[in-house]
């Protein structure tokens, strides 16, 4: 039997008054064997004062970290370092982000709009 389960965790997000949480979800795919892992995760952030949001991480030029498409301008980047943190100790994947993590269009998204 396949085991899907351990694709997905909760990582506490606290301030000093309160407790929220982020749930982050290996994205998968249906292959001819299964389910087969996208390279990205989706995230629903409730933040402890701010409120929730989801966003997802997505890899860039697979194996050089990822960065983050959607989600409040409000997302501080500290909690999306932990959350790659934890990507990288669960799923054995790289770290490190995009500096503008908050930028939702890729070069891909940009050469499609160029040639439309």
């Amino acid at each position: 039997m396949i085991d899907y389960t351990n694709g997905s965790f909760v990582l506490p997000v606290e301030t000093t008054d309160a407790k929220g949480y982020a749930s982050v979800h290996a994205n998968l795919y249906r292959d001819e064997d299964g389910l087969d892992f996208t390279g990205s995760f989706f995230v629903y952030l409730l933040h402890p004062t701010m409120g929730s949001t989801e966003f997802t991480l997505e890899p860039i030029d697979y194996g050089k970290g990822f960065r983050k498409k959607g989600g409040a301008v409000w997302i501080e980047n500290e909690i999306i370092e932990e959350i790659l943190k934890e990507i990288k100790i669960r799923f054995n994947r790289p770290a490190a982000t995009e500096n503008a993590a908050s930028k939702d269009e890729t070069k891909e998204d940009k050469n499609a709009k160029a040639h439309e």
